[in-house]
């Protein structure tokens, strides 16, 4: 990635003061590129626009902790690319379809050609080919293996190379990439939406911080208030009324509210036990889906130890009362466990969905591997084989459980889960190489977790906090000196508290590194 010009270099840092035309004047620089580069992974208007709105605007938050040696507008389109993965995940079906063009169809018939790609062939392909990214980092962004990276990529080349036989030789074919625009703007409601919001957060901020102060004709008034006396109103004469006595014995009155109460403990225990059991809803969303052996093809009901199968052509969904849904992706299988609220994930992937307005039970979910213990209202979506759990949180925060030790992924965040390894989380938009090092790290005896420490910043400062935990005490203290320097501890956190693996003193310091990343 081309480094910032000096010009480019000093708006950011106008910006990161506060100064608004340096961001508008940095923005405006940018958002035809991201646009460009998010219109051809999704040969999509509607979407394109939207994520290029939610780009700028979390860039806008995030805009303090860009590192110094960070090109901005790589950084803009890291999380242009990680929004648009997001947006591939939740909108499958909806990609799945073969592209309208009448709304982005170019005068350059090899970019229209790009667009008439299969989604997931077309998205390989601009990260590879068009924006660089190496075969092993587009297979961790999207949760793939290599080989199938490798093999949809080739499928994407041979489409094209079938339209364009000249472009056969590397080099032409690269050239001709090249040559695609590198800027596309997009229709001016997009910029007015980034910086309406932008405004309107900076005005929300400076009414928080304008001091109040009562009106003057309020304050002068309030003196002559308080000197008007109410005039005394005549008063009502009493009227006694005859006492009346119920003599009830005290001992006869708690025996029947002890018995009352058992018997509405009882009740409810017994309605409970009678209908913990339903409630899970399963819908076939896609062919024919197997529970217990039995095909199923409609609406049905996932009883307590049931186990269900979908193949490649089925998927289905759980609906669980007072959790969310729970989408059953192809491939996988699943069973209930006579836990309240738990599932055991075999083998596939599940993508969970909550409504923060329904939401009154934690789901866990657990694997030969792991628990993953979410937290209230989460979303997530986890895959597992046999060797490696892969989960990403969109909302909410997820702990995962490996060997007794407890992870914390938060919004945003990832965490792999492999044989014989702890669970470590990480910021997908952080380095690639720290990224790949963070899910290999094996413990205390890690050779790598210098390295880690070294390429750290502070996106990765959560990392550190659990590596912290991890490590040896000889190597502690170096993990505790990086991580004091990206995210200093409250005060309340000692140096020697940390060292003694403190609960309380990490707690704290964990409660203010997520605060700040």
């Amino acid at each position: 990635m081309i480094p910032d010009n000096k010009f480019v270099r000093s708006l950011l840092q106008n910006a990161q003061r506060g100064n608004y035309t340096a961001l508008e004047q940095l923005f405006k620089m940018n958002i035809g590129k991201v646009y460009a580069i998010v219109l051809r992974m999704t040969a999509n208007k509607s979407f394109a626009s939207k994520i290029t709105i939610d780009t700028f605007i979390e860039a806008w938050k995030k805009l303090k902790i860009i590192r110094e040696d960070s090109p901005f507008t790589g950084w803009l389109i890291a999380i242009a690319v990680y929004k648009t993965l997001d947006v591939f995940r939740n909108n499958k079906e909806e990609f799945a379809k073969k592209p309208d063009l009448t709304e982005i169809e170019s005068k350059d018939s090899f970019e229209n050609d790009i667009f008439r790609l299969p989604h997931l062939e077309r998205l390989i392909f601009v990260l590879n080919k068009v924006e660089k990214y190496s075969v092993d980092e587009i297979a961790d962004m999207i949760l793939m293996k290599k080989d199938d990276v490798e093999f949809h990529l080739n499928l994407a080349i041979e489409k094209l190379h079938e339209r364009y036989p000249l472009y056969k030789f590397d080099n032409s074919f690269q050239e001709r990439i090249s040559k695609l625009p590198i800027e596309i703007q997009p229709d001016k409601s997009v910029s007015d939406e980034i910086f309406n919001y932008i405004y309107e957060e900076r005005m929300k901020v400076a009414e928080k911080e304008k001091p109040e102060t009562p009106p003057k004709e309020e304050v002068e008034e309030a003196p002559k208030k308080e000197k008007k006396k109410k005039e005394p109103k005549e008063q009502k004469k009493k009227v006694q009324m005859p006492e009346v006595s119920i003599d009830v014995s005290t001992s006869h009155i708690k025996k029947y509210i002890i018995i009352a109460g058992s018997i509405l403990v009882v009740a409810a225990l017994v309605f409970f036990w009678l209908n913990r059991a339903k409630g899970w809803n399963v819908n076939v969303t896609m062919g024919s889906v197997l529970i217990d052996n039995n095909a199923v093809n409609s609406e049905t009901e996932l009883e307590l130890n049931s186990l269900l199968l979908t193949d490649e052509n089925s998927s289905a969904r759980i609906i669980i009362p007072h959790v969310g849904d729970i989408q059953v992706e192809p491939n996988s299988s699943l069973s209930r466990t006579r836990k309240d609220f738990e599932i055991k994930l075999n083998k596939g992937k599940i993508v969970k969905k909550s409504d923060a307005q329904t939401a009154e039970a934690k789901l866990t979910v657990t694997t030969d591997l792991a628990d993953f213990n979410e937290e209230l209202s989460s979303d997530f979506e986890l895959s597992t084989s046999e060797d490696i759990n892969e989960l990403f949180v969109f909302k909410g925060t997820v702990k995962v459980v490996v060997k007794g030790f407890e992870a914390v992924v938060p919004e945003n965040f990832a965490c792999n889960v492999k044989k014989g390894k702890f669970a470590v989380p990480f910021n997908p938009n952080s380095d690639p190489q720290i990224v790949k090092l963070i899910k290999e790290y094996s413990g205390p005896a890690d050779p790598n977790m210098v390295v880690i420490v070294s390429l750290a910043q502070k996106s990765d400062a959560l990392s550190l906090w659990h590596i912290l935990q991890l490590s040896s005490e000889e190597n502690r203290p170096v993990v505790f000196k990086k991580l004091n320097e990206l995210v200093p501890p409250p005060d309340t956190v000692t140096g020697e508290g940390i060292q003694k693996l403190n609960r309380e003193m990490l707690d704290q310091w964990l409660i203010k590194i997520l605060s700040e990343i």
